[in-house]
């Protein structure tokens, strides 16, 4: 498992969009350039309470040479007074600068993933279905989820560190220099021994990182097919074996995480070993300046409690170089989808689809899906407006990805589709998809209610009409039925209800979209022979003035139907009416008395 994430961090990048990252730095610069107008002027306002707050730290070092001098040495009573007052007034308004940053940024962080979720979200619906099959699901939700979260980690760490980090340390660097600008150099030589060491360790982080990436891809994975997947894995006990994929997932996360824990911690050694090294080169170093009465103990007290109050923000900046590449690759596996062009535009091109008779034709059309054998090898067939045709064949043959084309997820790769002569590529799409209406034998339904799932056709249907259309798919009476009607939540893909009252809404739904064009791919396969008798009725009357096409598994379709092709390998080798296909005693006659004998026998009987 490992060694598969290891192998997936690792690939090579299939695009040139892709490999114009090429560094931490890049991309944050462009998650800066994209972003600037819209964020500048909220990080402005955090960049102030974040110079009171480096002020604030800075004057309470610089003060403690007048508490040590003025109080403690000379004994003024006058700074006995005024000292402890400026110094809760200190507190005060540092306490108050950093609220109001951490107030700020949070709410600017938490606007930015907004932003970025619902921008990367869109960019997904834009996408074809080629896109949905080279991404999985998990790794799109890990993208989506912990790419925007990375965006906000990312912006934040370095506003935080230029901004209040590198602030208080220039502030304090100004203290220390104004006591002892000697001692000042000695201290800040080693600030370039700690880089080299970070900037090693860097490139461990973010291979740890991307690692890590493909761990939770994989962990949210088996999760989602866990829940997708309950009845399969409780019918066939699968409980052992998928226990024991999620502890390897776990384990392998666990291991990488452990990983990255140590590169980012293996920098405290060092930093903390140099930091107790410069404090004892200054305290000897102004302990004999004070015995010479070079210096006062009012001043080594302030360089060194600069110094102190130095340590933290120094280390922040020091682990900053390793933070930033942890969060950079998130970013940069986001902006990989947001990198990918765009297959289907929303304002979409070309005239609005114009239909007259509704006559659908494939010409010689060929395709084949990436990197695979060719699927279609110039088929041509014809559905007749207002007439039901359907396609029988083996499986294999082409039947779905003639569908796929005629929906457009896919373009043919040689030959033509026309609606009426018009070519379904030259129409704007979202034309053509309102022309047409799917019912399948995997009905997918969205979680809500019954209601959201079948208003999804057309959502300013009325209430009327929503019923008219349940009514006629043979739905409204078991819908009535249920505790909460049609507001009855379906559940995660429709899993509170059963196969065949997901097949009726999903039915229901096409007759509410009232499309001239219909792709049924058997949908009342999931049915019982009453509800199939009903359903099968009311497809005939959803069916009578469109052009139907439907994937023929079951006698009774293939009866009704017109004009049936029969698909092989890819080509129409028979077309005709069943009597006619019979009569020639070929292909499509074998094929029947393999196929729907049986089914003849059954309807008869």
């Amino acid at each position: 498992m490992l060694q598969k994430a290891s192998e997936w961090a690792a690939a090579p990048r299939q695009n040139k969009a892709r490999s114009s990252i090429a560094s931490p730095w890049a991309v944050l610069e462009r998650l800066v350039r994209e972003r600037w107008r819209e964020y500048a002027g909220r990080y402005a306002i955090a960049l102030v309470f974040m110079a009171i707050t480096s002020g604030a730290t800075a004057f309470t070092a610089w003060m403690m040479k007048d508490v040590v001098n003025d109080i403690f040495v000379r004994r003024d009573e006058t700074a006995m007074v005024w000292i402890p007052i400026a110094i809760v007034v200190i507190f005060v308004v540092k306490g108050s600068a950093i609220y109001a940053q951490e107030v700020w940024l949070s709410r600017i962080g938490n606007r930015l993933v907004a932003d970025y979720q619902r921008k990367i979200y869109e960019h997904l619906l834009q996408m074809n279905v080629a896109f949905f099959q080279k991404y999985k699901s998990n790794d799109l939700i890990m993208r989506t989820t912990k790419g925007a979260e990375a965006a906000r980690g990312l912006i934040n760490l370095v506003a935080v560190s230029l901004g209040r980090d590198l602030l208080t340390l220039v502030a304090l660097v100004v203290v220390m220099v104004s006591q002892d600008p000697l001692m000042s150099v000695i201290v800040l030589i080693v600030g370039p021994i700690v880089g080299l060491a970070v900037r090693k360790m860097g490139h461990m982080a973010r291979k740890a990182a991307r690692v890590q990436a493909a761990t939770t891809a994989t962990t949210i994975g088996i999760i989602r097919e866990t829940s997708q997947g309950a009845r399969i894995i409780k019918s066939f006990k699968l409980e052992d074996l998928l226990s024991k994929r999620m502890s390897s997932a776990v384990e392998t996360m666990e291991i990488t995480a452990n990983k990255a824990a140590t590169v980012r911690a293996g920098v405290n050694p060092l930093i903390e070993t140099l930091g107790g090294l410069s404090v004892a080169g200054v305290v000897a170093y102004a302990g004999w300046q004070i015995t010479l009465g070079i210096e006062t103990p009012g001043h080594l007290m302030a360089f060194v409690t600069a110094l102190l109050l130095a340590a933290d923000p120094a280390r922040r900046l020091s682990k900053c170089h390793l933070e930033l590449k942890s969060f950079a690759v998130g970013v940069e596996l986001m902006f990989e989808i947001f990198d990918t062009p765009v297959a289907e535009s929303k304002k979409g091109k070309g005239p609005h689809l114009v239909i007259r008779s509704g006559n659908v034709r494939l010409d010689d059309v060929s395709f084949a899906y990436v990197n695979g054998k060719p699927i279609l090898r110039g088929l041509s067939l014809a559905a007749n407006g207002g007439e039901t045709t359907a396609l029988v064949g083996p499986s294999g043959g082409g039947k779905t990805t003639v569908f796929g084309l005629l929906q457009r997820f896919w373009k043919a790769g040689a030959g033509q589709i026309t609606i009426d002569g018009q070519s379904i590529e030259s129409v704007a799409l979202a034309s053509w998809r309102q022309k047409i209406a799917l019912v399948s034998q995997d009905v997918f339904l969205f979680e809500g209610s019954i209601r959201d799932n079948i208003m999804a056709a057309r959502p300013s249907a009325t209430d009327a009409e929503l019923k008219a259309a349940a009514r006629a798919a043979y739905a409204h009476e078991f819908i009535e039925q249920l505790p909460h009607g049609y507001e009855t939540p379906v559940g995660e893909l429709g899993d509170m209800i059963s196969g065949g009252q997901r097949q009726r809404i999903a039915i229901a739904r096409a007759f509410l979209k009232d499309a001239p064009i219909l792709l049924l791919d058997e949908p009342t396969s999931a049915l019982d022979s009453e509800a199939e008798k009903n359903v099968q009725e009311a497809l005939g009357e959803l069916m009578k003035g469109r052009t139907t096409i439907v994937i023929a598994h079951r006698f009774g379709t293939v009866l009704r139907a017109q004009n049936i092709h029969l698909i092989d390998q890819g080509r129409v080798v028979e077309s005709g009416t069943h009597k006619e296909l019979l009569r020639r005693n070929d292909f499509y006659a074998r094929l029947y008395h393999l196929q729907f004998e049986d089914q003849v026998a059954v309807h008869r009987a």
